[in-house]
């Protein structure tokens, strides 16, 4: 008798890591609203703006 060949399932994909996978883009944003008042306030504190 011929043995049924067994069926080979793929692995799952790795879970993501990201804490907040459905927020990334809103701290992509926070941080560079941040970067941009601290780069604003560099320059107005050295009188170029």
């Amino acid at each position: 008798m011929t043995e049924p060949t067994p069926q080979v399932t793929p692995p799952k994909p790795p879970q993501s890591g990201l804490p907040f996978p459905k927020r990334w883009i809103y701290y992509i944003l926070i941080k560079l609203v941040v970067l941009a008042l601290v780069i604003y306030f560099a320059l107005h504190y050295q009188g170029l703006v």
